[in-house]
């Protein structure tokens, strides 16, 4: 697994790749592309960001506030995240946020 860091994609771990299974997951996924779930926490700058960014391209997704959800928090916790936003994208994670980061990684996923 490669290293994690701000706006960078890796791997998710083997626990994670599983996000199916998720706990706070929804069964059903509406949309053509690959399962997006946003971690995020209210007051975030970066988590209104890129919500913002995935509405305004259209991209279906999953928001899971860690302040507001128990199960999110330790979902949050298992992935050995240590902050917000998180977003998981098929079986890959992408720590923080940047729009070329996501949009890369969004399309490799998508490739597959």
């Amino acid at each position: 697994m490669t290293r994690r860091t701000r706006g960078r994609a890796s791997a998710a771990k083997p626990s994670a790749a599983k996000h199916r299974d998720h706990p706070v997951a929804p069964r059903h996924h509406k949309g053509s592309g690959p399962r997006v779930l946003l971690y995020t926490r209210q007051g975030c700058a970066h988590c209104r960001q890129a919500k913002a960014f995935l509405e305004a391209k259209g991209i279906a997704f999953s928001e899971l506030d860690i302040g507001r959800s128990v199960k999110a928090r330790k979902a949050l916790e298992r992935l050995g995240a240590r902050s917000v936003p998180l977003l998981i994208v098929g079986d890959q994670r992408l720590d923080g946020f940047s729009e070329s980061a996501f949009m890369a990684l969004y399309q490799r996923v998508c490739r597959t």
